[in-house]
C-alpha cells in the first residue's frame, strides 16, 4: 500500500501547474494514469470527483483579486458544461478505453498546437 504522502505531493505539484495555466483535467488525468496506474475511465471519473471538491476556490481567489474572471460568462459556460458533460460521460462509458485515451490525446495535442501557432 502506498503512503498517503505520495498523492499529496503529486497533487501539490499538479496544483502548481493548474494555478499557472488554469486547467486541471489536462494535468490530473495523465497523472492519475501514469503515476497511479488508473485506467482512462477511472482517471476521468476520479478527475471529476476532484473537480467536484471546492479546492478550486483557492486559485480562483488570486485570479479574481487581479480582475481576471469573467463571472457571467463563466456561469453561462458552466450551465452548458453541466448539461453537455452529463451526456458525454454517459456516452464515454460505452466506448473502448483505447478510443478514449487516443481521443483525449488528440484533443490535448490539437489544443497545444493551436496555442503554439497562434
Amino acid at each position: 500500500m502506498q503512503s498517503a504522502w505520495l498523492p499529496i505531493v503529486v497533487g501539490a505539484i499538479v496544483g502548481i501547474f493548474v494555478g499557472l495555466v488554469g486547467t486541471s483535467g489536462a494535468f490530473i488525468v495523465p497523472t492519475l494514469i501514469y503515476v497511479f496506474g488508473l485506467s482512462q475511465l477511472r482517471a476521468q471519473g476520479t478527475s471529476l470527483f476532484i473537480a467536484l471538491l471546492p479546492i478550486w476556490i483557492f486559485p480562483l481567489i488570486a485570479y479574481a483579486r487581479a480582475g481576471n474572471v469573467q463571472w457571467r460568462l463563466g456561469l453561462l459556460v458552466a450551465i452548458g458544461l453541466a448539461v453537455g458533460s452529463f451526456f458525454g460521460a454517459k456516452f464515454a462509458q460505452n466506448l473502448p478505453e483505447v478510443w478514449l485515451r487516443k481521443g483525449f490525446g488528440v484533443v490535448l495535442l490539437s489544443v497545444a498546437l493551436r496555442m503554439l501557432v497562434k
